[in-house]
């Protein structure tokens, strides 16, 4: 039993158009004359049911309106049914959501690109409350003469009262004159605005105001220098000097106490340090120290965290962990110890990061009035809680020391927090001790009161939570502004949001009643793309638009039922109602005229199909060769090919045409058939006049009769003639050349003897040559003629020398004979004299004017030289010993001795030009090889010595080979060797210092040369080391640090305000004070 063919099984059959009831209804009213009403709900598919729930919208039923809006709660892209945000989206960024929630929550200030430490900084300083309020009892005539304290004292204010999350800085920033792009040190920063707002502030006459940076932040330390022989202390020692705050080193330290016994540690002045005592008046040993005279309300302390690298000419940052405690006793640092000097942790500069020029920089800030910890990370402010790096009990990263909180014990409990900041609560009478591995500032305020019991701030305060008057109004009017704006904004989405609420309503109530039962003889007609539109977007169409839908006759044609929905009355007359609009199309609309046009063509279409299957078999027996019996015209073969293969008239072909077209020449008369695409069938009578009756419709100008004893066009055929007869001149030349040719027509190599006569061409023109004799059939003429050889001898003679211009392929020595190299684009290539005389009589070449050639041998290796007429010719007798001397110790070596000879110097310029050529590259490929021994493998190192093939391709892709890893790198000759170094490091993870890049056996060093100073070219192959000497580090460290000279000191805040009056050394000392 065999087995059912399943091959479609699944594939649905092709309806057959004359069988659809469509088509039947078309022959009934073609044939009747009458259209009835079971016509038209046929034709217009009114008789199809109410669609409920089908995918998508169908177009094969007027009464399907699935799909015009989405399921219960889906939503769209965009429309009138995306998500209610997106909706929203439209109206802009909802000012609402920078409100502040209230005056006790700090404002953050806006970051400008990089000015996180100026920021971080201002937000120090404001939250300082005796500053705050130095700064807002300034004079209105003091801050209109100084811009600089204007904006601070207006930042303040806004940073106090201003409903905003955050403050717009830039006002400030752009006072300053500060480069927004550029990251500073907060450090420097901070150095240099105090010293600017001490010169600013001192045109105050408010006593709090005109001293506050002094008061708030200037203490004195002296450096003492003591004998050791008399035990006195110099001269120099009783000098005070000033601080604002103390640098302490954190290198090998643990914690904040460490660092301070070391700032106020003793130096041993000795040996060749030793001190010149005045007294003693004599060097002598002594001790050097910095004695802590006096302390100011607020302490700072900079941790200097980094580290110059003399090798690498970069500064590091230490990441170490360093302890500080929350409360700290710098009276017994005085050098008269105090019990009235105890200083409260207020503030904590944080820099997130590893580079020194990059980073981020945030500020955790206890609040004074509540003892609340605040993190300033610039727009963004986020409560900590009662500790500085909040509160997260139990989260410590150090399984050992996990214990509860609060338990005491004889070490400490450790709470690990996010940023690689560490609480710790002590049992020590040091009370809480935190550490941080960012921790760059610290700021200690005084809490202890003196032996008056008062505070020692010497500050007159403001009530700090009122402004100055010349601000309020400022500020209550941005408020005003702000809230107005908010108002706006939720006014304007309220609308937005009921409009959108409303049109939903109004779409779904009219989608739930339009459709109309196929009984309803009453229903309206509406184009589907109106009410697509009308449905999905949120604007509606301005009326409706049923034009689209309408025939010539103003009516509803039948052959448009797929583009219109049948809606019921009431749907309609809500629409209608609303938009206006129109035209109106009811069920009495329907077209008479274009449904009996329609019945014609169907009927005429029927009609065609019999007849052009009946003609079917004259036209299959027309291509088989058939000869008709009668009269018979001739149509083209392949046409009539296309004819019967064709299916659907609807679709493009080449029998669109005329089936005469291809036949007609240009005369208007007919083609020879041997010229190109002129085949042609002879056919019967019937058929062609079947052709012509379906087809002179459309291509009535193509349409030209030629009887099958139709002569062809005499001036086409002399023409194709004669065109014949110079292909079959050119053939036989080409074939004499050949023949005539036998060695040179193969391009293989051939003996060449001492003694005899060559002639030198360009291996270029012989490659042109070889390929225009060897072309036959369709292409025998259509490759160009190679160029004369005339022109071509000429150009290779330079005008100043009256030398050649290139040089001959080398020779080669194998097996006792001598060779010369091939090559189809470079170099003079050889030829036997007997082949020059003939090439100068079929090229137009002056026989004595070649450029002769013969083999030589050197008497050394060193005195070779193309063209040298010192060396000797050799005889063919002499040919076996001079290659015996060759194979054995080289002494005699063959040359091919050119007359002119070659020009050097010329040819020396031509290749330096081409070289400089070759090296102007953009954006090609180079290779890397990342190699994991200690020597490249061979083929690696030779790879950029061999000749790159430019028609290779070549992988993009990373690829491991058995030493190590490919990358292919896209450069340019102008990329410097530090930038390919960056882009091995992004590529293969090697950090630059570690690289060991060669090319060949050659190390590429110097990182400012570009690639085109060290000769690499596209395609060359180059490797790479890993040394492991330097530990790695993070790639975007070293794109954000500025490239300078060592020598050369960074710029800082060079061209600011900020150092306006200050001298260009001390802007270089502050610079370089890490």
């Amino acid at each position: 039993m065999s087995r059912p063919n399943t091959r479609h099984k699944n594939k649905r059959p092709r309806a057959d158009e004359s069988e659809s009831p469509s088509a039947a209804v078309f022959k009934r009213i073609h044939t009747t004359g009458d259209v009835t009403k079971s016509d038209v709900r046929q034709l217009y598919m009114v008789w199809k049911p109410i669609c409920h729930g089908c995918h998508g919208n169908s177009k094969d039923s007027p009464n399907c309106f699935c799909g015009l809006i989405p399921t219960a709660n889906g939503v769209r892209k965009t429309g009138l049914w995306q998500k209610t945000q997106e909706i929203v989206r439209v109206l802009g960024p909802n000012p609402s959501k920078d409100l502040r929630d209230s005056t006790e929550t700090p404002a953050g200030l806006t970051n400008l690109g990089a000015t996180c430490y100026a920021n971080s900084i201002l937000q120090c300083l404001y939250m300082n409350t005796s500053f705050r309020s130095g700064i807002f009892s300034l004079e209105r005539d003091v801050l209109k003469k100084h811009p600089v304290l204007d904006q601070l004292a207006r930042l303040f204010a806004q940073l106090h009262s201003s409903k905003m999350a955050f403050i717009d800085s830039a006002p400030f920033i752009k006072a300053l004159e500060l480069d927004n792009g550029v990251q500073q040190d907060s450090h420097e920063f901070l150095t240099l605005f105090l010293s600017l707002l001490e010169r600013s502030l001192s045109h105050s006459k408010v006593h709090g105001a005109k001293k506050i940076v002094q008061h708030l932040f200037r203490g004195s330390v002296s450096h003492v220098t003591r004998c050791s022989s008399c035990g006195k202390d110099s001269e120099a020692s009783s000098k005070m000097e000033d601080f604002y705050e103390l640098e302490l080193n954190i290198k090998g330290l643990n914690n904040l106490e460490e660092s301070l016994d070391d700032y106020f540690s003793e130096e041993a002045l000795d040996g060749e340090n030793q001190y010149f005592c005045e007294s003693c008046q004599k060097r002598v040993d002594a001790t050097r120290c910095i004695k802590l005279r006096s302390l100011p309300p607020v302490v700072n302390f900079q941790l200097k965290r980094y580290v110059f690298l003399p090798k690498t000419t970069t500064k590091k940052k230490i990441s170490s962990t360093f302890s500080f405690p929350g409360q700290l006793d710098m009276g017994k640092r005085l050098s008269n110890p105090s019990s009235c000097y105890t200083y409260d942790l207020a503030a904590i500069l944080i820099h997130k990061g590893t580079g020194a020029n990059s980073g981020h920089y945030v500020a955790h800030i206890k609040d004074e009035s509540n003892g609340q910890w605040w993190e300033f990370d610039d727009e963004t402010v986020s409560k900590l809680g009662l500790h500085p790096f909040g509160e997260k009990p139990g989260k410590s990263s150090n399984k050992a020391d996990q214990k509860p909180q609060g338990i005491c014990s004889a070490g400490s409990v450790t709470n690990n927090c996010n940023n690689g900041h560490q609480e710790a609560a002590s049992t020590s009478t040091v009370g809480e001790m935190f550490s941080s591995t960012d921790a760059y500032m610290l700021m200690y305020k005084r809490t202890s009161k003196d032996e008056n019991a008062t505070e020692n701030n010497n500050i007159v305060e403001i009530n700090s939570d009122s402004l100055p008057h010349h601000f309020l109004d400022e500020i209550s009017e941005l408020n005003a502004s702000y809230v107005k704006s908010c108002d706006e904004y939720q006014s304007k989405k309220d609308s937005q949001l009921a409009y959108v609420t409303e049109r939903r309503q109004e779409v779904k109530s009219v989608l739930m009643e339009a459709p109309a039962s196929p009984e309803d003889d009453l229903y309206f007609w509406i184009s589907t793309d109106w009410l697509r539109q009308w449905a999905d977007n949120i604007t509606p169409p301005s009326s409706i638009d049923n034009g689209p839908i309408q025939c010539e006759h103003g009516k509803v044609p039948a052959s448009k039922v797929t583009l219109m929905k049948r809606l019921s009355a009431v749907a309609w007359q809500k629409l209608v109602s609303k938009y206006g609009g129109g035209p109106t199309l009811s069920s009495e609309d329907f077209c008479m005229e274009c449904l009996k046009d329609g019945a014609k063509n169907a009927v005429s279409a029927d009609v065609y199909r019999d007849r052009k299957a009946s003609f079917k078999v004259l036209a299959e027996a027309a291509l088989a060769g058939s000869s008709p019996d009668g009269p018979s015209y001739f149509i083209s073969r392949t046409w009539l090919t296309q004819w019967l293969r064709r299916k659907n008239a609807d679709i493009p072909s080449d029998a669109d045409n005329g089936p005469t077209s291809a036949l007609r020449c240009c005369h208007g008369h007919l083609l020879p058939e041997h010229a190109p695409g002129a085949k042609r069938v002879s056919v019967p009578e019937s058929l062609w006049l079947f052709l012509y009756e379906t087809i002179s419709d459309r291509k009535v100008d193509d349409i030209v009769t030629f009887p099958s004893d139709c002569q062809p066009c005499e001036i086409c055929s002399q023409e194709l003639s004669d065109v014949a007869s110079v292909e079959g001149n050119l053939r036989a030349v080409k074939l004499k050349q050949r023949q005539s040719h036998e060695k040179l027509i193969s391009g293989k190599s051939f003996a060449l003897h001492p003694g005899q006569k060559y002639y030198l061409v360009p291996s270029s023109w012989l490659s042109e040559w070889r390929a225009y004799i060897t072309a036959t059939g369709k292409n025998i003429s259509s490759l160009p003629e190679p160029q004369s050889l005339e022109v071509i001898v000429s150009s290779l003679i330079c005008e100043k020398h009256s030398r050649l211009l290139q040089r001959p392929l080398d020779l080669v020595c194998k097996r006792g004979s001598i060779t010369q190299k091939t090559s189809n684009t470079d170099g003079l290539t050889m030829i036997p004299e007997s082949d020059w005389k003939l090439f100068s009589e079929e090229w137009s070449a002056t026989p004595g004017k070649g450029l002769s050639a013969e083999i030589a041998f050197t008497e050394s290796s060193q005195d070779k030289l193309h063209g040298s007429s010192e060396a000797m010719p050799i005889t063919d007798g002499d040919l076996d010993q001079s290659l015996d001397d060759t194979n054995g110790d080289g002494a005699r070596e063959p040359y091919v001795k050119t007359d002119p000879e070659v020009c050097e110097e010329c040819i020396g310029e031509r290749e330096s030009c081409a070289l400089v050529e070759k090296l102007n590259y953009q954006n090609e490929d180079i290779h890397v090889y990342l190699v994991r021994g200690k020597e490249a493998p061979k083929s690696i190192r030779e790879a950029s010595t061999t000749v790159p093939v430019s028609d290779r391709r070549t992988s993009k892709r990373s690829r491991r080979t058995t030493s190590g890893n490919s990358i292919s790198l896209k450069v340019s000759g102008s990329t410097s060797v530090y930038q390919l170094k960056l882009m091995i490091w992004e590529s293969l993870g090697i950090v630059k210092e570690n690289q060991k890049l060669h090319k060949g056996s050659v190390e590429i060093e110097d990182d400012l040369a570009t690639l085109a100073d060290k000769s690499i070219f596209p395609g060359d192959v180059l490797w790479v080391r890993d040394s492991e000497i330097y530990e790695n580090r993070d790639i975007a460290d070293e794109i954000s640090e500025p490239k300078v000279d060592i020598l050369q000191a960074e710029e800082g805040f060079r061209g600011t305000l900020l150092t306006s009056s200050v001298s260009a050394q001390l802007c270089q000392d502050i610079a370089f004070s890490e």
